[in-house]
Order: C-alpha cells, then sequence, then structure tokens
C-alpha cells in the first residue's frame, strides 16, 4: 500500500511539473509573437531584413547549441522550454515560426502578417495550455486535441486579429488556423512524413501563419 501511495505522489508530481513546463512554455510563444508583431511594425521597411536577421541568428544559435560551441548554461537555458521528446533540433519552434512569418511577409499585405502571427501566438498559445490544464474532451480524430483547447483556441486567435484585419478574415483565418493546429499532429499524417525536409517543415508554428495568411487573403478579395 505505501508503494502504491509513494507511486501515485511521484506520478502527480510528475504531472504537476509538466503541466507547470506547458504553461510557461506557451507563454513564452505567446510573448515572441507578441514581440515580433511589435518589431515588425517598429521597423517599418527594415521589417523584412530584421526577419531574415533573425531567423539566421536563431539558426546560428542552435547549430552552435548542437556542436557545443555555448556555455553548457547558456545552452541548458535556451533549449529549457523545449519539448524534449520533440524538440530534437534546438530552437527549433522559433525557427519555424520566423520561417513562416518571413515567408508570409512575401506572400501577404502586412496587415494580413500581423494577423497570422496573432492566430499563431495567442491562438495556438491559448489551445495548447486550455487543453492540458482544463480539456476534457476530445475531438473525434485525435486522441491528443481536446474541444475546449480547440474553440478556446479559435477565440483567442480571433479577437486580438480583429485589429488588423476585418471581422470576416479574422474569423477565417483563426477558424482554419487552429482546425490546422487540431490535425497536424495526428498519428496518421506523422506516419506519411517519410521525407526529413518534409517533416522538418510540417509544423504548426511554420505552416498556421501560411495556412491562416491565405485564407484571410482570399476573404479580403471577396470583400
Amino acid at each position: 500500500m505505501a508503494k502504491e501511495s509513494t507511486q501515485n505522489l511521484t506520478c502527480d508530481l510528475d504531472r504537476r511539473t509538466a503541466l507547470k513546463g506547458e504553461v510557461e512554455r506557451q507563454c513564452i510563444h505567446l510573448f515572441t509573437g507578441i514581440t515580433l508583431i511589435l518589431l515588425i511594425r517598429a521597423a517599418g521597411d527594415m521589417a523584412f531584413p530584421l526577419l531574415l536577421f533573425l531567423l539566421a541568428l536563431y539558426v546560428t544559435v542552435s547549430v552552435a547549441i548542437i556542436m557545443d560551441k555555448l556555455p553548457l548554461r547558456l545552452s541548458t537555458f535556451l533549449c529549457r522550454w523545449g519539448r524534449p521528446s520533440k524538440q530534437n533540433i534546438p530552437l527549433k519552434g522559433t525557427i519555424m515560426l520566423l520561417c513562416g512569418i518571413t515567408l508570409s511577409f512575401l506572400l501577404f499585405p502586412e496587415e494580413i502578417v500581423y494577423a497570422s502571427i496573432a492566430i499563431v501566438a495567442f491562438g495556438d498559445s491559448i489551445a495548447t495550455a486550455i487543453g492540458v490544464l482544463v480539456g476534457r474532451h476530445k475531438l473525434p480524430y485525435s486522441k491528443e486535441k481536446t474541444v475546449e483547447g480547440t474553440v478556446s483556441g479559435i477565440v483567442a486567435a480571433f479577437l486580438p486579429s480583429l485589429l488588423f484585419v476585418t471581422p470576416a478574415q479574422a474569423f477565417i483565418g483563426a477558424t482554419g488556423g487552429m482546425l490546422l493546429e487540431s490535425i497536424i499532429g495526428l498519428q496518421t499524417i506523422r506516419e506519411l512524413n517519410s521525407q526529413i525536409i518534409f517533416k522538418f517543415f510540417f509544423n504548426d508554428n511554420f505552416l498556421i501563419p501560411l495556412f491562416s495568411g491565405l485564407l484571410m487573403y482570399i476573404v479580403g478579395l471577396y470583400n
């Protein structure tokens, strides 16, 4: 009985640690998105060179971590919020986000780029946090994603997007982005990713800004 109680306590502590780590991770994700919006707006005509510089900087730091060229304490701090089971490349989440935003900047008007950043920053963060903390009802097609997480993500993505685009664009972009987020990690889809390059870019931080941006651009053509 005592052994069983100890095991339950250990599992409970592990779950609390995992929950804390996930909440911290999503807070960093949200802060990164907000910071990028402010930086891009402040940079004006230099926004695209700034994005390229940030992307090059993060790739360089990631390579330095892989090659053990940074102090251990600094490397540990930079990788602190990565998911050990999924983050096989240091800083991959931020690198993918910068890739998606940079490509969106080339394809869409600036206001759509800002809205797409808001969608991935607010929507993805809130959907994951709510799904982990209070999600109880699984989506019919997913064992990991919950109805509570996806719905809250849509709302959280829609509201800040209104600062940049029309309500119709914000709703379609937010809904499309969060539905993509809910299916992108499905096991059946992961099994199809046999090509290394395809697998690398099959990432919600990369795809959501592009997909949401495309949807908002199409809706804008008919408004």
